[in-house]
């Protein structure tokens, strides 16, 4: 075995015929090398140069001028291949080879996890957005019923305070002519005003359809407040038709003029009325009436809430 870095040989050869030596030709082959055998020839010597690393065998063998061949000589060796051709460095390459690889895969890995992290928080983004744009689109429902139900309710109003006004003038109206009755009376003689008093009878009997404006008014007030006559009505079956128009007239939040115009009592009577209803509903003086009432409303729409939900889990 011979190392890489003399891998150049010059071989020089005889034969034992010394009285013949001028009549000896010779023929060669390096196997391994050659593909075959040299032409016969007188040179005793051969050179070979930079061989590759592996395994040769020189042969060698003469003839004379009879041709006479002898038999073949040879001779073997090795040249070893140099460092980073050796077994052990085909390792190392392939444990290198192995890294990159392991090394390629764990950065495209990386890279893949990076992508689909960023493909998540994309995707989450994008929901959040939509997100965001359900519902503002929500708000924005929610937001015209609202405008909707607030000018359905301004409409409501409107009507109400129209059928109030109605009333306040049907009552002033009832009011002037009762002081025009007293006044008729006191001044002219009744055979004279007889006439004039049967006309103001027929007036007067007008008054008989208040009843009708009244239930008229109950029907549009419980619809702007949410049936707030009725769950009064439940709450306190004993109230009166007047103290329930009470009720709805302090919480329309009328003064006391405009609720003794529209019931056709004095102002007096409707403080004696307000102190019954206290009574009756179990008001304690300090508490604000309209607050008061305004708060039951809230009570009574949450209880109201609350036994739907018992029914629907029935």
């Amino acid at each position: 075995s011979i190392g890489h870095n003399w891998n150049s040989f010059h071989f020089d050869y005889s034969a034992t015929a010394y009285g013949q030596q001028a009549n000896i030709e010779y023929s060669i082959y390096l196997e391994g090398f050659d593909h075959k055998w040299s032409e016969w020839s007188a040179k005793t010597e051969k050179e070979y140069t930079k061989l590759w690393p592996g395994t040769y065998t020189f042969h060698v063998k003469a003839r004379n001028n009879l041709g006479d061949e002898s038999e073949v000589s040879a001779y073997t060796f090795t040249v070893l291949p140099p460092w980073y051709l050796t077994y052990w460095a085909y390792a190392l390459y392939l444990i290198f080879f192995g890294a990159g690889l392991y090394s390629l895969h764990r950065t495209q890995k990386r890279k893949y996890e990076k992508q689909l992290q960023q493909a998540e928080e994309e995707q989450k983004r994008l929901q959040y957005l939509h997100q965001l744009e359900m519902e503002k689109s929500e708000k924005e429902i929610i937001k015209l019923r609202n405008e909707k139900l607030e000018s359905e309710i301004n409409h409501k109003n409107k009507e109400l305070a129209t059928a109030a006004m109605h009333l306040v003038q049907k009552g002033e109206m009832f009011t002037k002519v009762k002081d025009e009755l007293l006044k008729l009376k006191k001044t002219a003689p009744v055979e004279k005003g007889g006439e004039d008093f049967k006309k103001i009878i027929r007036i007067i009997s007008e008054e008989d359809r208040t009843e009708e404006d009244w239930e008229q008014f109950a029907h549009h007030f419980d619809k702007v407040h949410s049936d707030f006559l009725v769950a009064l009505k439940e709450h306190f079956p004993k109230l009166t038709p007047n103290e329930l128009k009470l009720c709805a007239y302090l919480r329309m939040n009328l003064s006391t003029k405009e609720i003794a115009q529209l019931m056709n009592i004095s102002i007096r009577g409707v403080e004696i009325s307000r102190y019954r209803l206290r009574k009756k509903l179990q008001i304690p003086t300090e508490t604000n009436l309209f607050e008061h009432l305004m708060n039951f409303q809230n009570t009574a729409s949450r209880e109201e809430l609350g036994s739907d939900s018992y029914r629907n889990r029935d």
